[in-house]
C-alpha cells in the first residue's frame, strides 16, 4: 500500500507535469464549473489565474462561450471531439484554438470535459499571408499584360471628356460629357487599385514623426469627406511620436480604411482618425458612426475580393494589410457600442 509521503511526492509530480505543459488543459464539471486549469490554458486564453480558477462558471466568461457549446455536445454524444476549431474574438482581433475535447471518465453518466488546445492564431495569420501572396500572383499575371493597354485609351476619354465639359453649354449635354469623365476616372481608380495589389512592393522605412503619416492620410480622403458630407474629425498628440516607416504606404493604408470609413458613415454620419502614442507603439484609431462589421461565418475580411459594397473591388483591406503588416504592424478592428465600426492600424515606435 502505497504510504501518505509517496503519494504527496507522486502528487507533487502530477502537478509539476500539468502546470509545465505547453498545451492548455481545462477541466469542467457537467455544469460548466471549471474544476482545474493549467497556466498554458490562461495565456492562451489571455486571461489571468484569477478570472481563470476552479470554481469559476464558464458561462461567467462571455469570450469561452464556445466551450459551452463543445460541453454540450460531449454531454450528446458521449466521445472524444478531436481537432476542433474555434474562433474567439478577444478585442478586434480574432484567435483561433486547435481543441480536442473529452468528457471526464468515472461512474456512469456524464460528469464533464477535459479540454486540450494550442493557440493556431500564428499558423493562421501565416496562410493568411500566404493565401494574399498566392492571390497577388494570380492577380499580377492577369493584369500585367492589359493594364497599360487599358490606361492609355481611358487617358484619352477622361481627357476628351473633360474638354467637353468646359467647352459645352447645354446642360443635358454637360451632364452626359461629366459622367463620361466620371466613369473613366472610376475605371483608371480601379485599375490603380489591381496594380496596387498586385504589383510586388518593398518598404523603405525612415525615422519620422507619426503626425507625417497622418496629414497625408487626411489629405488622400478629405476630398472624399467633403463629397459625402461626412464630418471628419482628426486628433493627434500634442508630441512628436517617432517611427521608422515608409511614410506614402502607410499613408495609404490609412487611407485605404478611412476611405471605407467614410463610405460607411455616408451623408450627415462622422469619422474619427485619432493618433495614440501608447508605449512602444503608435496606434491609428479610425471609428465612424456606420452600420458597423457584419462578416459571414469564418470570412476574413482582409480577403482579396471580399466586399459588402455593390461597386467594391475588395481590394482596399488586402492592400492595406500588406502594407501594415510590411512595416511589422497589425490591424484589429470591431464594432462600437454606440454603433458603427473601428479600426486600429498599431506600429512598433523607434527605439530611444
Amino acid at each position: 500500500m502505497e504510504n501518505a509521503p509517496e503519494r504527496l511526492q507522486h502528487d507533487t509530480i502530477n502537478d509539476q507535469i500539468f502546470d509545465s505543459l505547453a498545451s492548455g488543459v481545462l477541466a469542467c464539471d457537467g455544469e460548466g464549473a471549471i474544476l482545474r486549469v493549467n497556466a498554458a490554458a490562461c495565456r492562451h486564453l489571455r486571461l489571468n489565474e484569477g478570472e481563470l480558477a476552479p470554481g469559476i462558471e464558464l458561462h461567467s466568461i462571455p469570450a469561452l462561450t464556445p466551450l459551452l457549446d463543445l460541453l454540450e455536445k460531449l454531454r450528446n454524444e458521449r466521445k472524444t471531439l478531436s481537432r476542433v476549431e474555434l474562433a474567439l474574438q478577444d478585442g478586434g482581433e480574432t484567435r483561433f484554438l486547435g481543441i480536442t475535447a473529452s468528457p471526464l471518465q468515472g461512474a456512469p453518466g456524464f460528469h464533464g470535459a477535459i479540454f486540450l488546445f494550442i493557440d493556431m492564431t500564428e499558423m493562421r495569420r501565416l496562410e493568411r499571408l500566404a493565401t494574399l501572396n498566392q492571390q497577388l500572383a494570380q492577380i499580377g499575371e492577369l493584369t500585367a499584360g492589359v493594364v497599360h493597354e487599358l490606361r492609355n485609351p481611358l487617358s484619352v476619354i477622361s481627357g476628351l471628356a473633360e474638354l467637353l465639359v468646359r467647352k459645352l453649354h447645354e446642360d443635358a449635354l454637360k451632364r452626359r460629357a461629366q459622367t463620361i469623365h466620371d466613369e473613366a476616372t472610376h475605371m483608371g481608380d480601379l485599375i490603380t487599385q489591381f496594380l496596387g495589389f498586385a504589383r510586388p512592393f518593398t518598404v523603405n522605412p525612415i525615422p519620422m514623426d507619426a503626425l507625417q503619416i497622418v496629414d497625408r492620410a487626411v489629405t488622400l480622403c478629405e476630398n472624399l469627406a467633403r463629397e459625402l458630407q461626412v464630418k471628419f474629425h482628426v486628433a493627434v498628440p500634442n508630441e512628436p511620436v517617432a517611427l521608422e516607416a515608409d511614410c506614402e504606404k502607410m499613408a495609404q493604408a490609412l487611407a485605404n480604411i478611412l476611405r471605407n470609413a467614410i463610405e460607411a458613415a455616408g451623408d450627415g454620419g462622422a469619422v474619427a482618425f485619432t493618433l495614440i502614442n501608447r508605449t512602444g507603439q503608435a496606434v491609428f484609431r479610425c471609428e465612424d458612426t456606420g452600420p458597423g462589421i457584419h462578416l459571414p461565418s469564418n470570412q476574413d475580411i482582409f480577403n482579396a475580393f471580399f466586399t459588402n459594397k455593390p461597386d467594391g473591388t475588395g481590394l482596399g483591406l488586402s492592400i492595406a494589410h500588406r502594407m501594415v503588416a510590411a512595416h511589422n504592424g497589425l490591424i484589429t478592428f470591431g464594432n462600437r457600442e454606440e454603433g458603427g465600426a473601428w479600426f486600429e492600424v498599431t506600429v512598433p515606435t523607434a527605439a530611444d
